[in-house]
């Protein structure tokens, strides 16, 4: 196992060139990270304590463990057209998903099981979507129209679901499902693990309910409605007693993208981009759970309403449970992007590695997962 220090340097004066006047404090400090673990394949997901990945050619699938750096053989991949699809650790096992393509061309057939302590069980079976498990956490998982307690074994219907993917639903550690339907008009409902589910009705006036994203207490959507100046989207949060605060008014995007690059919840803090029209671009906020509210990053002036090809944007990574989150901004004039960690309690910027990766918040510290390594990002 390698373990090794990276520093980051870079071209001050470009960097300063390239910032917003928000980022300009943070130019000239950068993380460092920690190699903690390399895999011959690539690490599908991870937590505190475990890791686990699937060997290059995706066939085998491994369980690892982090304190003793031991590893148990989840599952073998067997089948001639048998590859490991996916995988994502629940609160005491494995939720893995086995991809059958038919060399005449059918549709990829998948197989969902469920492995603890060394026994697995199947949980579902069928073509996309119905054969495929979209999200796990905790002990529960959610399929095309239901959420599985994997330590009971018992499911809970999700009424107008149908998911697909990830756009239209978000799931959190206890079981919480909230959702909006598969329409250009759709409610927003909470599941919660008693099964109980309330279903919020489209108000007079807006047209669609989107992207609704929890904590497992509050919740946190975009509602679609109609102005003289065209279609816009609200970005609004509901607490647990249904105080509604909308927190920005942002153009229309599309209906079913994924909201979470541009707002995010974890226990109590929000972090969301809202469109500035008097300067023409993004400015990216943190929201602590007593409801301060603070700018932190914007796009470049004047460049929101330039050809798709050329705006900067910005995308929220992901935000942690202390209110630190990490952000990219993209300058599209120049093709480039600089992915930075904020510190709500410092705050202070220090530029991290982009490039294809997933950083993840766990127990105060920051972690970054590139392909086959974990890294930890040093503050």
């Amino acid at each position: 196992m390698k373990r090794r220090w990276i520093f980051f340097v870079g071209a001050m004066s470009l960097m300063l060139m390239l910032l917003s006047p928000l980022q300009v404090a943070a130019a000239d400090e950068w993380s460092s990270e920690v190699l903690l673990h390399e895999f011959n394949g690539t690490i599908l997901d991870f937590d505190e304590s475990r890791i686990v990945w699937k060997e290059a050619g995706d066939k085998k699938l491994w369980l690892f463990n982090r304190a003793d750096e031991s590893e148990v053989k989840v599952y073998d991949a067997a089948g001639p057209n048998d590859k490991i699809h996916s995988a994502k650790l629940s609160a005491e096992g494995v939720v893995l998903t086995i991809s059958n393509t038919d060399p005449s061309g059918w549709p990829t057939y998948h197989s969902v099981y469920y492995w603890k302590d060394g026994n697995v069980q199947n949980l579902i079976e069928g073509s996309y979507p119905y054969g495929d498990v979209y999200d796990v956490k905790g002990n529960f998982a959610v399929f095309n129209n239901r959420v599985l307690d994997l330590a009971t074994g018992q499911s809970r219907s999700l009424p107008n679901s149908g998911f697909q993917n990830t756009n239209r639903f978000d799931l959190s550690a206890d079981g919480t499902v909230v959702y909006t339907d598969p329409t250009y008009s759709s409610d927003l409902y909470k599941s919660l693990p008693d099964g109980t589910l309330t279903t919020h009705v489209l108000p007079n006036g807006y047209l669609s309910y989107g992207g609704p994203l929890t904590d497992g207490t509050n919740t946190i959507y975009r509602v679609l409605k109609r102005y003289s100046s065209g279609y816009k989207w609200l970005i609004r949060f509901r607490d647990a007693d249904d105080n509604i605060t909308t927190l920005a008014l942002n153009p229309f995007y599309g209906h079913f993208f994924n909201s979470r690059s541009g707002y995010q919840i974890n226990n109590g803090w929000i972090a969301y981009s809202e469109y500035n029209k008097a300067n023409d671009n993004l400015v990216l906020y943190v929201r602590s759970p007593e409801g301060e509210i603070k700018p932190i990053a914007e796009t470049p002036p004047q460049s929101w309403k330039q050809s798709w090809y050329y705006r900067s944007s910005l995308t929220i990574n992901q935000l942690g449970a202390d209110g630190s989150m990490v952000y990219t901004v993209y300058y599209g004039n120049l093709k480039y992007g600089k992915t930075f960690l904020y510190s709500a309690q410092s705050d202070t910027h220090l530029r991290v590695s982009g490039g294809p990766a997933e950083f993840r918040y766990l127990n105060g510290a920051w972690y970054r997962l590139a392909g086959n390594s974990l890294y930890a990002i040093q503050q």
